[in-house]
């Protein structure tokens, strides 16, 4: 297992951890809303993340693990061939985090510590991939895991691409999205096709860019992009797109500002500030 020392995480070889802690005594006494905000900052700092999938550091990872660097969480990172074990589930995160994550590598015992820790605070979000939902990796149907999730996964793989591209919509402004841009939505390449359970919340849906030449249309018809559990004693988020290319298209550049963000000190990358400000605000929720 990991080890911290100094508010730094050391992680198993080639992966990251990032953060520190935020020093209040400056602000506290001399401009309280600013002590508010410092608060607010440290709350994200120490938001305790742990991050299966992807890739190693220097593949797709790369998206997800810069925008936590630059939210500064303590995050542990298992690449998608390193099997999680229940020694890995011996403390409890804020946010525990599948994408591209196979079920091979989760065992019914991990199934269940994971399920202990979300009936216990935790939030949980599974992103989209060829490792997620009923992906040709993926094999979450009839887990425990999909029990956790407010979606249902299909029987056959469910990969959906869209080649002329598909627009995000908006569907339900939750809180964590009020201070979201939608004004310009981006447009994503394809996502796992899977069905939301009674009672949850579809807060992003996606329908498929038509065009013939000279006309663009959207389909008619809405695939769940982002769907949330409706209990309130519960923060789990299914989000059916990936958060790095190719299926991401251009979601990975949304926003009126480009940012460089460091990856480890040799690698960066560049991304929208709306991006990031989604990828924030959902994590924000999701650690509660």
């Amino acid at each position: 297992m990991p080890s911290a020392s100094a508010g730094v995480t050391a992680i198993k070889p080639g992966f990251m951890v990032l953060i520190s802690c935020a020093d209040f005594a400056a602000v506290i006494f001399a401009n309280p809303a600013k002590a508010r905000g410092v608060e607010k900052r440290n709350a994200i700092m120490s938001t305790k993340i742990l991050y299966c999938g992807d890739s190693p550091v220097g593949g797709a990872a790369n998206y997800l693990l810069g925008a936590l660097r630059h939210m500064r969480a303590r995050v542990v990172h298992l690449p998608p061939a390193e099997k999680l074990r229940p020694k890995d589930l011996q403390k409890s995160y804020d946010v525990i985090i599948f994408s591209d994550y196979s079920k091979t590598e989760v065992d019914s015992k991990v199934e269940r510590l994971i399920t202990a820790q979300v009936e216990s605070g935790t939030g949980f979000l599974m992103i989209g991939g060829w490792g997620s939902y009923s992906g040709p990796l993926g094999g979450w149907k009839g887990s425990l895991i999909e029990k956790l999730l407010p979606v249902i996964c299909k029987n056959s793989d469910d990969r959906t691409n869209f080649p002329s591209g598909a627009s995000v919509v908006l569907k339900n402004r939750y809180g964590f999205l009020n201070a979201q841009s939608f004004k310009q939505t981006p447009s994503i390449c394809g996502l796992n096709a899977v069905h939301p359970k009674p009672g949850s919340k579809i807060l992003l849906a996606a329908r498929q860019i038509i065009s013939n030449g000279k006309k663009i249309r959207l389909a008619p018809k809405e695939y769940p992009l982002l769907v949330v559990d409706s209990q309130p004693d519960r923060r789990v988020a299914a989000l059916t797109t990936d958060l790095a290319p190719h299926w991401c298209g251009g979601l990975v550049d949304w926003g009126n500002k480009t940012l460089k963000l460091s990856v480890t000190p040799r690698i960066q990358i560049q991304v929208g500030n709306y991006y990031i400000q989604f990828i924030t605000s959902l994590l924000g929720w999701l650690a509660g």
